[in-house]
């Protein structure tokens, strides 16, 4: 492969890595606002919330250890 193509298809990796954090991001946002307004949250939202968690941690330590550069970047792999 040469190099071109292969900076090419690490770009497009670096790109769909960052819009998955993105929508975990938004995610999380959105379940923190709905464990806000639950009274009683049930084991399943407890352990639902921790999978999220760690799709993201995974996630982001994958882009920092990539070394990932995007223009949405600095709100997504910077925190």
């Amino acid at each position: 492969m040469s190099l071109l193509n292969r900076d090419r298809v690490k770009k497009l990796g670096d790109q769909e890595l960052i819009n998955i954090i993105s929508k975990l991001q938004n995610q999380q946002a959105n379940q923190k606002m709905f464990d806000q307004t639950t009274i009683d949250l049930s084991d399943d939202n407890r352990i639902a919330n921790r999978i999220l968690q760690a799709k993201y941690n995974f996630l982001y330590e994958e882009a920092r250890r990539r070394n990932t550069k995007s223009s949405i970047l600095d709100s997504v792999v910077t925190q």
